[in-house]
């Protein structure tokens, strides 16, 4: 199949690398990314735009989170279409905070729930 002229122009534009770096984040982390110096590849039509992104990424991975795992000796309903997030309060850890719920490990047999907080 030919290529569109759309597609030629799109090839021969100049390309940029739009990079940031944290030097905290990559003295606590220093093996980040699989300790990779290759940038994450992403394809934009501006600058801007990839500038854009980078500040969203940024955002993501430059906070440091965390994991708990909270053992319930019950069921734990969770509403279907919905985000599950609960308060986690852990006062030996210093937590008190809204979390992502990213696990729910269900024993049926002891009636007992796994729950696994991110955030």
């Amino acid at each position: 199949m030919p290529a569109l002229p759309s597609d030629i122009a799109a090839a021969l534009r100049p390309q940029m690398v739009v990079s940031s770096q944290d030097l905290s984040i990559r003295t606590r982390f220093p093996s980040a990314r699989d300790g990779s110096e290759d940038p994450a590849e992403g394809f934009f039509d501006s600058a801007a735009d990839a500038a854009t992104a980078l500040a969203q990424r940024v955002a993501l991975l430059g906070v440091t989170r965390r994991r708990f795992v909270v053992a319930v000796n019950d069921m734990v309903e969770v509403t279907p279409g919905t985000v599950p997030t609960h308060r986690v309060i852990d006062a030996e850890q210093g937590l008190d905070a809204s979390m992502l719920l990213s696990r729910i490990e269900v024993d049926l047999e002891q009636e007992t729930t796994q729950l696994e907080y991110f955030g």
